[in-house]
């Protein structure tokens, strides 16, 4: 792992983050639940935030943080509080996202155990999911229904750091192995030759026979949806940094060249690449979750080409997707799920916390 970059941010790293900083302050003087995705430029809020609402306690977390304000902090502990009792969920592949943006960033930042205690408790029930015989944690869904035993989504990558700084915490070594297990399936069937990733693989859930490629939220079986890409890039990054495997940092650059060479001109990813359509939506949320791989991926090799690449992404975030309007999230142009009709071209948590969390790293 390389020491971090000493290169100054862009010239305007300081407005976009500061104007990131308060559209948070306008979002949460506007809800009282979690965010999750926009309708219409108004947030939709969860009560027990989803698997979303990680992202907005984190995203307080980030603006409290930069802005060095009590009341955002207030706020960040006020919703982590509130998912404390998600953490001994059964059937939930999002534990990771919904506890280390959160749980683990108030630890850090109170000292207060009960946060760390239960982001363990949540990585254990994250592990407990493993499924032995495929060395797979099913992707559930929203969180339920045994049609889903046999399914992998790629976007669970992203949720195994949880399971690594467990280990790290407790010395269980057990729950590194499940992360190490569920990667390594991953690498052997949803990553693609060309470096594109499957959204979904099925296995037989009492065999662990592999069935076939599939997707839920892509174009097709065979297709490359922008945010599932994204979520493999920086999922391997992070779990190279975490482990010191560098057949992540090797995959995840793969998938990262695979992802910036499809990127159209203006840099914003259609909603999967293979909808080439001129009107095709776009997905800021995959921008931004790849904007933030890139950045741990350049750190992690010393590859300055990742780094500018995230650059890239966060400049044309910044002039083409920043929302400088009075409603909505921080970046406009993102699509939630539209095989679903969900969240097209609209605001989506987790594209905000991770372009907050890519302009904070881009000054680290």
């Amino acid at each position: 792992m390389t020491n971090r970059d000493s290169t100054p941010p862009p010239p305007w790293h300081a407005a976009a983050l500061a104007h990131a900083v308060t559209q948070v302050r306008r979002i949460d003087a506007e809800v009282s639940d979690f965010p999750h995705i926009t309708e219409g430029g108004r947030w939709r809020t969860t009560a027990d935030g989803v698997w979303t609402g990680g992202f907005w306690a984190g995203l307080l977390w980030l603006a409290a943080i930069q802005a060095r304000d009590a009341t955002l902090v207030d706020a960040a502990r006020r919703m982590t509080d509130r998912l404390l009792p998600r953490m001994h969920d059964q059937h939930n592949h999002d534990l990771g996202f919904m506890f280390y943006p959160s749980a683990i960033v108030a630890f850090r930042q109170t000292g207060n155990l009960a946060y760390r205690d239960a982001a363990i408790a949540a990585a254990r029930a994250l592990a407990g999911q493993f499924n032995p015989d495929g060395n797979y944690i099913p992707g559930w869904g929203f969180f339920g229904g045994a049609e889903w035993q046999g399914q992998v989504l790629i976007d669970t990558l992203m949720n195994l750091p949880l399971l690594a700084w467990a280990a790290g915490e407790t010395g269980d070594a057990s729950l590194l192995d499940v992360a190490h297990r569920h990667a390594a399936t991953s690498l052997r069937y949803l990553l693609r030759a060309d470096g594109s990733v499957y959204h979904m693989f099925r296995f037989d859930p009492a065999s662990g026979a592999p069935l076939g490629g599939d997707t839920y939220q892509g174009a097709g079986p065979e297709s490359a949806w922008a945010r599932g890409q994204a979520w493999a890039l920086t999922g391997l990054a992070i779990l190279g940094a975490m482990t010191g495997d560098a057949t992540y940092a090797a995959a995840s650059a793969r998938v990262a060249r695979t992802f910036v060479d499809a990127l159209p001109p203006e840099r914003i990813p259609p909603w999967d690449f293979h909808d080439r359509q001129p009107d095709a939506a776009r997905d800021a949320s995959a921008a931004a979750i790849a904007a933030y791989g890139l950045l741990r991926l350049a750190r992690l090799t010393g590859n300055p080409a990742h780094r500018d690449d995230a650059v890239d992404l966060l400049a044309a975030l910044w002039q083409r997707c920043a929302n400088r309007g009075e409603e909505g999230g921080l970046l406009l142009h993102a699509t939630a799920d539209l095989p679903h009709g969900l969240g097209i071209d609209e605001s989506t948590m987790y594209g905000d916390y991770y372009y907050v969390k890519a302009l904070t790293a881009l000054a680290e």
